[in-house]
């Protein structure tokens, strides 16, 4: 039992991603969950180019079964051939989802290529679940689906090219009486039918207050216990992002990184930027306006202040905010003159940061006041990282895209 890298939002695109994979494997990490659709594959090129030159290899896991951004164009290429046009799954627009056969053929061919290695240690469906986004969807379908695709991937294990698989789904964890539960005896059992079957691993979500993992659903076992029993190792992700009620508890502290920015700061910070944008609007003289006539301009400006994690912070300015500006300033943004606008970025970071972390001590007090952990000098994601290696999961996945957060875990990193 020990940590593994979870890769989710790392890109090839950055050296800090880079240097804090490169210092856990430095300190002694062997486990690295990644998936096909992580930052549009590019999660996936960062641990190639990583491992290229180095002599220790650890354990890789990757998944596939999203179709988003390029994997679109992917898929259109698989149809136009005849191939993987079964089972396709359009959520909405940009989001499809596929566990066909041909499909997946094709997804571990793609990861092998990124990832630079011969062979995959574990490869999952990723959330085969979205195929109760199908109104005909039945259960009984569900499994037929899920049994073709493992008789695939036992193809691809027989050429070498995985040398296990499993399953990556968040509705492991439910109630087995929910419509859309994966149910983990149904999965075993279509596995078992498959003589010297290679599933071997699962993965869901589990935390402090997403449990669903140790409830007694399945005749008085639990998903672990059963799990256990049945010789299936087991991985956990999200452990230290928690939902409830809909809204996104970190059970972590963010100190170490704090600067503490108020309001007044950030307003001038804003001001400064607009003053900038109404600058260069005038300057082009194309439009008799200023930059809060904007639409996309009004709505920011009620965001900034009060964006609740980090990552609706970069959905925010990497997904809105700097195209606006990109736009409205033209090909001759120099680095020099981006700064503001990355200041003002750093603010809404630092004052989502000071919200989650003062959720996380609220969530902290009440958490030892009950007895769930214990108070120390360990920080808050220490002692619940500790709590959940009693359990006995197999693998527990945290994401570390600091150095400064693989130091905070790496006496986890050895069971």
């Amino acid at each position: 039992m020990s940590l593994g890298f979870g890769s989710y939002r790392i890109s090839n695109k950055s050296e800090e991603h880079k240097d804090a994979l490169v210092h856990a494997l430095d300190e002694g990490l062997d486990f690295i969950d990644t998936s096909a659709n992580y930052t549009d594959g590019q999660s996936e090129l960062l641990i190639g180019e990583v491992l290229k030159d180095r002599t220790d290899k650890p354990f890789i896991m990757t998944k596939a079964g999203y179709i988003q951004g390029s994997n679109q164009e992917v898929i259109n290429q698989l149809n136009e051939v005849g191939l993987a046009k079964d089972g396709l799954i359009k959520v909405n627009e940009s989001l499809w989802h596929s566990i066909n056969p041909d499909f997946l053929r094709n997804q571990v061919d793609l990861s092998l290529n990124r990832l630079g290695v011969d062979s995959i240690d574990c490869f999952l469906l990723h959330n085969p679940e979205y195929y109760f986004h199908d109104e005909n969807a039945t259960q009984e379908e569900y499994y037929n689906r899920i049994k073709e695709a493992f008789l695939e991937l036992e193809a691809l294990v027989e050429e070498g090219k995985i040398k296990s698989y499993g399953i990556s789904s968040n509705n492991f964890v439910l109630a087995l009486d929910d419509p859309k539960v994966t149910n983990f005896k149904r999965v075993i059992e279509k596995a078992e039918e498959i003589e010297n079957h290679h599933f071997e691993w699962i993965q869901f979500p589990f935390n402090l207050i997403e449990i669903g993992a140790l409830e007694k659903y399945y005749d008085g076992f639990s998903l672990l216990e059963l799990a256990k029993e049945k010789g299936i190792k087991t991985a956990i992700n999200r452990p230290l992002n928690a939902f409830s009620n809909g809204n996104l508890i970190r059970l972590a502290h963010y100190d170490p990184f704090l600067i503490f920015m108020d309001k007044s700061e950030g307003e001038e910070l804003f001001k400064k930027c607009v003053t900038l944008m109404d600058e260069k609007i005038l300057e082009s003289g194309e439009k008799d306006e200023t930059f809060l006539d904007l639409p996309l301009a009004q709505q920011f400006e009620g965001l900034y202040h009060n964006l609740p994690t980090e990552d609706a912070v970069e959905q925010v300015y990497m997904g809105h905010f700097f195209p606006m500006v990109a736009r409205i300033w033209g090909g001759d943004l120099t680095p020099e003159a981006s700064i503001p606008f990355y200041d003002l970025f750093d603010y809404s970071t630092n004052r989502a940061r000071q919200r989650m972390t003062a959720v996380a001590k609220d969530f902290e007090a009440q958490a030892i006041n009950s007895g769930l952990i214990t108070s120390g000098e360990d920080s808050l994601q220490e002692r619940v990282i500790s709590k959940y290696l009693e359990y006995g999961f197999d693998r527990i996945l945290v994401g570390m895209k600091r150095k400064i957060y693989v130091d905070q875990m790496k006496k986890f990193f050895h069971g």
